[in-house]
C-alpha cells in the first residue's frame, strides 16, 4: 500500500468510542497562507527569494496523535512532526495550492472531529486544465512550479523551476499543532517554508545554480536534470510544510 491510501479512511469509520454520529465535528475553512515567503540561503551561497509558489495535491487530511519523525542515522526524531496519526479531519479533492504574497481564497471547508492534532497529510499530483489552468499554463502536467529570483555575487537571475514526482508521492505528518474543540472558529493556513523551520536547512541546497544555461535571463530546472531530482527530494518532505491556525 503507498502514498495516503493506507490513511484514506473515510470520517463515517473513525472514532474508537462510537459511530460518526456520536462524533463532535467542526467545519473549518482552508486556505494558504499569506505573506512574503522567507528568502534562502543555500549551502552553496546562492540567495533564492520566491515571488510564487503552486503545487497540486489531492487529500487534505488531519491528524491526531502519531509518532515523532525518525531521522536519518538515529539522530534526534523531527521536533513538531508526527507520522502516522489517525486521520480524523479532511478536506477531498484535487487543489493547486498557491503562495504569491497575497491573501488567497479558501480551497474549502474541511471536517475535524475534535480532539488534539498533531499532524497534516497530503497527495502530491500533475496540475490539469481541470484545475481552471489556462491552457498555456506551463505547470499544466507538472506538480510543482516555482518563480523567483536567484542571485549570488552580485549577480541576479530570474528563477523558474518544474518539478515533477512520482505516483503516490505525498506528505505524511507536516506540523499541525492545535487542539480543535466544538467552539473553535479558525482558518487553517497551509504554509510552505523554502527554510525548514527547525533545521535552516533550504529546499535548494545542493544545487549549483550558475552551471545551468541561460533562457534569456532567466535559469530554468526541468524533469530529467540533477538539479531537478535534488530539488525534488527536498519539497517532497515533510519538513517544508506546516498548517498554522489563525
Amino acid at each position: 500500500m503507498t502514498g495516503l491510501m493506507k490513511y484514506l479512511l473515510p470520517l463515517s469509520l473513525i472514532g474508537c468510542s462510537g459511530s460518526s454520529e456520536e462524533a463532535e465535528t467542526v467545519d473549518l475553512p482552508v486556505t494558504t497562507a499569506g505573506g512574503a515567503m522567507e528568502t534562502a540561503t543555500t549551502d552553496l551561497g546562492y540567495t533564492i527569494e520566491l515571488s510564487r509558489v503552486r503545487i497540486a495535491v489531492s487529500q487534505i487530511q488531519f491528524t491526531i496523535e502519531g509518532e515523532l519523525h525518525e531521522k536519518p542515522g538515529g539522530a534526534l526524531p523531527h521536533p513538531g512532526h508526527y507520522a502516522g496519526g489517525e486521520v480524523t479531519g479532511e478536506l477531498p479533492g484535487d487543489f493547486v495550492l498557491e503562495w504569491n504574497g497575497a491573501a488567497q481564497d479558501d480551497l474549502g471547508t474541511a471536517t475535524l472531529i475534535t480532539g488534539d492534532y498533531r499532524g497534516a497529510n497530503f497527495l502530491f499530483r500533475a496540475a490539469a486544465a481541470a484545475d481552471g489552468l489556462d491552457a498555456a499554463d506551463p505547470m499544466i502536467g507538472h506538480a510543482f512550479h516555482l518563480t523567483g529570483t536567484v542571485s549570488k555575487d552580485g549577480i541576479t537571475n530570474d528563477l523558474d523551476i518544474l518539478i515533477d514526482t512520482e505516483l503516490d508521492t505525498a506528505i505524511v505528518g507536516a506540523v499541525f499543532d492545535d487542539v480543535i474543540g466544538s467552539s473553535t472558529d479558525q482558518r487553517l493556513d497551509i504554509r510552505f517554508f523554502p527554510v525548514d523551520p527547525y533545521e535552516a536547512e533550504t529546499a535548494f541546497d545542493g544545487v549549483d545554480f550558475a552551471t545551468l544555461p541561460l533562457v534569456g535571463n532567466t535559469v530554468e530546472v526541468r524533469p530529467g536534470t540533477p538539479e531537478h531530482n535534488i530539488i525534488r527530494r527536498t519539497v517532497t518532505t515533510h519538513d517544508h510544510y506546516g498548517v498554522n491556525p489563525e
